[in-house]
């Protein structure tokens, strides 16, 4: 797997936006369940295993995520070129993931107000625009960015993940256990998810909860959302829907990096030339 924030780099930022999107949207219609599973498990809501339910909110969870990941691969291959100066080189290990990092905090703030409906839509059904209109009208506009400060978190250790430590994960099973190929891949998208997954929960956690909770019956504020949540179960109820979040991300994370190496090629060819074949 190459180094996917050098890359990006190579990307204009509308090349970028294209390869993002097209990766959001593959990656959500397949995981779209695990996500409903993750939220509801969260929330305290029912299981269920049908799809009609399973398969709420797709549309905004598609828009959600395209727009992100669209956003994600610009703004971290912005970071990209800012460290490195424009000059032709990769970066580091360190480098690669904090420009993930910052590239996906940036994103928090488109995905705070989508994530937001996606959930109410899960909670309560309507449509897309049904729910954004009733939320607005009942609770003010500035309740689509409840939550606002744990996506910003949330999509910064996310986007380390898949852009950063991921691909500097697979280069190091590569270099120290021969692994080479899709499976190095998969097993550095798995590392990297198990770590941004788990150091990030506690935050996706209060912000599902504040972000389910729009009448504020319950979650009022995130400090009041962490003291309500830690007396309910400690520690331990930050990492309720742990597990589905997990093999998300891992799934997700693995997805995204294979759309990356695959579709940049393939859409902009004229920036990966064929390596020259040793003689």
């Amino acid at each position: 797997m190459g180094d996917a924030s050098s890359d990006l780099a190579k990307l204009s930022p509308l090349e970028n936006i294209g390869i993002g999107v097209s990766a959001g949207t593959i990656e959500v219609c397949i995981l779209q369940p695990m996500l409903y599973c993750k939220n509801a498990t969260q929330q305290g809501l029912p299981f269920t295993l049908n799809p009609a339910v399973l398969y709420r909110g797709l549309t905004m969870s598609i828009m959600n995520m395209s727009i992100l990941t669209g956003a994600q691969f610009p703004l971290t291959g912005a970071v990209s070129r800012a460290i490195t100066g424009g000059e032709s080189r990769g970066l580091s290990p360190k480098e690669q993931i904090g420009a993930g990092f910052v590239g996906g905090a940036l994103s928090g703030f488109l995905c705070a107000p989508m994530e937001l409906v996606m959930i109410q839509q899960q909670r309560n059904g309507g449509g897309l625009l049904s729910t954004g209109g009733r939320i607005v009208s009942d609770h003010g506009v500035m309740t689509l960015f409840r939550g606002l400060f744990t996506s910003c978190g949330r999509e910064g250790l996310f986007t380390a993940g898949y852009l950063g430590a991921a691909p500097v994960i697979a280069e190091e099973i590569r270099e120290r256990f021969g692994i080479e190929g899709k499976f190095g891949s998969f097993l550095g998208a798995c590392c990297a998810g198990l770590v941004a997954a788990t150091l990030s929960h506690p935050l996706d956690t209060v912000k599902t909860c504040l972000q389910g909770d729009v009448a504020q019956e319950k979650f009022r504020s995130m400090p009041d959302t962490v003291t309500t949540l830690y007396q309910e179960g400690g520690m331990a109820r930050f990492f309720k829907g742990w597990s589905w979040r997990t093999g998300r991300m891992i799934c997700a994370i693995w997805i995204m990096g294979q759309c990356k190496d695959r579709l940049a090629p393939l859409f902009y060819p004229h920036h990966f030339p064929p390596k020259k074949q040793p003689i």
